[in-house]
C-alpha cells in the first residue's frame, strides 16, 4: 500500500467510504446498508492490508456510532485515521449567531462521542456554503476548535465545482479538500486545482472514482437512472472494447494513477466489494497514452453528468 504525507500523519492511498455504515446509499447500491457484523470483517481486512483511512459524517446515519463502536471492538482505534464532517440542520440560515455556534459545536462534540475520539484527525465542512455563512463564523469557530485540540486537521469537502476548490486554496487554514474525481469529471485538471493544491502543502481526497456507480452500470438501468449519461458510457464501452480492457480496472486505475491525490475514498457496501477495489488498486497504473485518451474523449461531459446533485434534474 502507498501512503501520502498529511501533516505528520501517513494517509493510505485507498481509503474506506464509510456512508454505507450508517444509510442504504448509492444508485447503483443493490446490497443496502452494510450489518454491524460486515463492518467488523471489513475494517479487520482493511486494517490487514494497509489500509489506514476511514471518511464518515454525522449525515450518514448510524454510520459515526456503528464505526466507532466496531473500531473500539476490533482494538483499532489508534489505527484508522477518521475523517468525519460539519453538518447542519436545513434552516441553518435561518438561525440566530448564537443558535448556529451551538449546533455546530453539538455536532462537532457528536462525532467524538460516537467515533471515541477526544481529537477529530481530519474535520471537514460537509459544503463549501457553511464556509461563506455570515462572514465565516463557523470556519473560525472551527478554526479556534483545531488550536484547541479537538481537530487535528481542517478541510472542505467540494461538491459545486473548481470555483469553490480555488477559493478554499487561498484559505491558510485548510489542510485539506475533498474533490469529486473520475474520468469523466475534468474540471478539475482544467481549472488546474490538483496542482494548486500540491504547490500549497494541501492534501487531497477524493471521492467519486465510480460517480456513485453510474460508471459501471449496464445501459438499460443508467437509461432509466440517467438517460443523458447513456451515450458517454457506450462511449467507454467503445474504448475498453478496443483495447480489450476490464471497465472497472480501467475506471480505478485511472484515478489511482493521479499522483496528486493522497488518498481515494472508495465506498464499500460489502467485504467482497473491498477485496475487488483492493485488487483493483494492485493491477497497476494507466500508461500516459491511454490517459491522454480518455481524458481527451470524456473532456466534453457536462456538469449535469457529473455533479450529482443535478441528476434529479436531468433525468
Amino acid at each position: 500500500m502507498k501512503y501520502s504525507p498529511l501533516k505528520e500523519l501517513q494517509i493510505s492511498r485507498i481509503g474506506l467510504g464509510a456512508v454505507q455504515f450508517g444509510i442504504d446509499y448509492g444508485i447503483n447500491n443493490s446490497t443496502g446498508q452494510v450489518s454491524y457484523e460486515g463492518i467488523l470483517q471489513i475494517l479487520s481486512f482493511a486494517h490487514d492490508k494497509g489500509v489506514n483511512f476511514i471518511d464518515t459524517s454525522r449525515y450518514y446515519g448510524s454510520s459515526e456510532e456503528n464505526l466507532g463502536r466496531a473500531l473500539k471492538e476490533l482494538n483499532l482505534v489508534d489505527a484508522f485515521t477518521v475523517c468525519t464532517k460539519l453538518d447542519l440542520p436545513k434552516n441553518y440560515v435561518e438561525l440566530p449567531e448564537k443558535a448556529l455556534l451551538q449546533t455546530a459545536s453539538d455536532c462537532l462534540e457528536k462525532s467524538s462521542e460516537m467515533l471515541g475520539l477526544e481529537t477529530l484527525p481530519v474535520y471537514l465542512l460537509h459544503t463549501y456554503d457553511y464556509k461563506k455563512h455570515l462572514d465565516g463564523i463557523l470556519w473560525d469557530f472551527l478554526v479556534e476548535k483545531k488550536q484547541n485540540g479537538a481537530i487535528g486537521h481542517l478541510g472542505v469537502s467540494i461538491a459545486n465545482g473548481p470555483q469553490e476548490a480555488l477559493e478554499s486554496l487561498e484559505d491558510p487554514d485548510v489542510d485539506v479538500i475533498q474533490i469529486p474525481y473520475n474520468l469523466f469529471d475534468h474540471r478539475w485538471h482544467k481549472e488546474g486545482i490538483l496542482e494548486k493544491a500540491v504547490e500549497k502543502g494541501v492534501a487531497v481526497f477524493n471521492r467519486s472514482t465510480y460517480l456513485q456507480g453510474l460508471l459501471v452500470m449496464g445501459k438499460e438501468k443508467a437509461a432509466e437512472k440517467l438517460p443523458s449519461a447513456v451515450p458517454y458510457l457506450e462511449r467507454l464501452k467503445g474504448f475498453v472494447d478496443k483495447k480489450g480492457l476490464s471497465k472497472k480496472e480501467l475506471i480505478a486505475s485511472y484515478v489511482f494513477s493521479e499522483p496528486s491525490i493522497t488518498s481515494t475514498v472508495v465506498g464499500v457496501d460489502s467485504l467482497k466489494q473491498l477485496k475487488e477495489n483492493i485488487i483493483l488498486y494492485g493491477s497497476g497504473l494507466i500508461e500516459e497514452d491511454t490517459r491522454r485518451s480518455l481524458e481527451s474523449m470524456f473532456s466534453d461531459v457536462p456538469d449535469s453528468i457529473v455533479n450529482p446533485s443535478l441528476w434529479d434534474n436531468k433525468k
